[in-house]
């Protein structure tokens, strides 16, 4: 079943450095190479995403790679080119993986923010993407979220239990129908096995369901002037399945079940500190990560001759090196195939069919 993501033309225009169609040719270009349009404004384009592209193509970056192929237009910028610079590691959070759900956890502890009502510019590229702006740190982890496609969470660190001034994340599943208290107030009994974030200070106390929704234990508000901020991978199928047994779907949800790349929580945190600390100010102590196996690159080989069958039309080697220059892949020539290394976040890409 297709998701709707709603793209801002602002937004979208901020990854070119030339002016960009109308919206009516950016929706030609998206409907005729990767997903369907269910409509489009002046100022939005809401487009229908299919599982198999949602774990990039759930964002603005996503979007603005598909047109930059589409129309053979550069990008000025790429927030998930490179290699994100390590970040400074701290003791004052622990992180615990009591399940093979959880993929990577990354916990940053920020100090000294002050929560207040987001700028003028924040707010309004929340609302173009169909988003209400709630404070200024929770509204910079939804709006890397939409930038990049990676859901982020916020803790106020203050609500946790601290050993000696340290805090302790732990990922866990559920036991059957323990209780639950969401952000928004609703209270839930947990499905055995839901995975969950605790606080293993506090007897494992529920923080919030992984990769669905926060609750209303660590809530951050114009109080919280310290944080802990999480950015993770969760088991798609999981996330899914606690999403539909309480009838609870979210923005997060929707991307966890699609399964984006572990990698991607680097890029995500990264980003999501830059920006709260540009406008909530604070300190960052460190981060801590729990990555039990990062991913190996994966590549994928397919020769002209191979996609000609495919396609059932003729395709030269010039036509792959300019379709792949569109796409900004990098390659080898080997014999008569192209090798490509696959980009991380594109998970639609395995076999040769899918190049």
């Amino acid at each position: 079943m297709a998701i709707t993501f709603k793209a801002s033309r602002q937004w979208l225009q901020g990854y070119f450095a030339t002016e960009l169609p109308a919206n009516e040719a950016l929706a030609d270009a998206l409907t005729f190479t990767v997903a369907e349009i269910e409509e489009h404004t002046d100022e939005r384009i809401d487009v229908n995403v299919l599982p198999d592209r949602a774990a990039y193509l759930l964002s603005h970056r996503g979007v603005a790679k598909e047109l930059s192929a589409a129309l053979d237009v550069p990008l000025s910028k790429d927030p998930l080119s490179g290699t994100p610079d390590m970040l400074p590691e701290t003791d004052r959070v622990s992180v615990a993986l009591d399940t093979d759900g959880c993929a990577r956890y990354m916990a940053a502890v920020v100090t000294g923010v002050t929560v207040g009502p987001s700028p003028a510019w924040l707010r309004d590229a929340l609302e173009a993407a169909g988003q209400r702006s709630i404070n200024n740190v929770v509204d910079a982890t939804n709006y890397v979220m939409l930038d990049i496609g990676q859901p982020l969470h916020a803790f106020d660190a203050a609500k946790l239990s601290a050993r000696e001034g340290r805090y302790a994340i732990r990922v866990r599943e559920a036991a059957a129908d323990e209780p639950f208290t969401s952000l928004s107030g609703e209270t839930y009994a947990l499905p055995e096995g839901t995975l969950v974030i605790a606080d293993g200070n506090a007897e494992n106390a529920i923080l919030g369901i992984a990769g669905v929704k926060g609750g209303d234990r660590a809530a951050v508000t114009e109080q919280t002037t310290d944080l802990v901020i999480e950015a993770a991978s969760f088991d798609g199928t999981r996330v899914r399945k606690a999403a539909q047994a309480l009838k609870l779907f979210t923005d997060a949800s929707s991307r966890f079940q699609n399964k984006p790349s572990p990698a991607l929580a680097g890029y995500g945190m990264r980003d999501v500190l830059a920006l709260i600390a540009k406008i909530a100010g604070g300190t960052l102590a460190g981060v801590t990560e729990a990555y039990p196996g990062a991913e190996e690159p994966q590549t994928v080989s397919l020769a002209p001759q191979r996609a000609a069958e495919i396609l059932g039309r003729d395709v030269s080697a010039d036509d792959m090196r300019d379709a792949f220059r569109r796409l900004g892949f990098s390659y080898t020539e080997v014999e008569d195939a192209f090798v490509v290394l696959v980009p991380f976040e594109r998970r639609d890409l395995s076999i040769p069919e899918d190049l």
